[in-house]
């Protein structure tokens, strides 16, 4: 029984995402919002008790893991003229959307579905 147990969990663990493995996949979805790079890095760092790392292209990185340690999704944060630009990348699902507020309208509207993320339709 103990060697079961532990063939599952390092299995478990050579199917987690690491941070190069999400960060070099293409975004899922980008979103432009109207509040600065460094207020939406804050707010999707603060509500996910992480930190926004600085990258050396300009642009800040937050991850969001699961319980596991495994990278679930990474949000890049870049200037843009009128705020910030954010690359949304999904390696695998979690429950909850709390990092909507921190981008906006634009991403509140936003449905979730199996494919990523689509408009919602009223």
């Amino acid at each position: 029984m103990k060697k079961l147990v532990t063939v599952s969990f390092f299995a478990s663990l050579a199917a987690c995402a690491s941070t190069q493995t999400v960060l070099s996949q293409p975004p899922t979805q980008v979103f432009h919002s109207t509040n600065s790079q460094t207020k939406v890095a804050f707010c999707l760092a603060n509500k996910n008790n992480t930190a926004a790392l600085d990258q050396e292209d300009g642009s800040k990185v937050v991850l969001i893991k699961n319980g596991y340690g495994a990278v679930s999704m990474a949000f890049s944060i870049y200037p843009d003229a009128n705020g910030s630009r954010i690359e949304y990348r999904k390696k695998f699902g979690t429950i909850g959307g709390i990092w909507r507020q921190c981008i906006g309208p634009e991403a509140q509207r936003a449905e979730l579905t199996p494919q990523g993320i689509a408009p919602l339709h009223s």
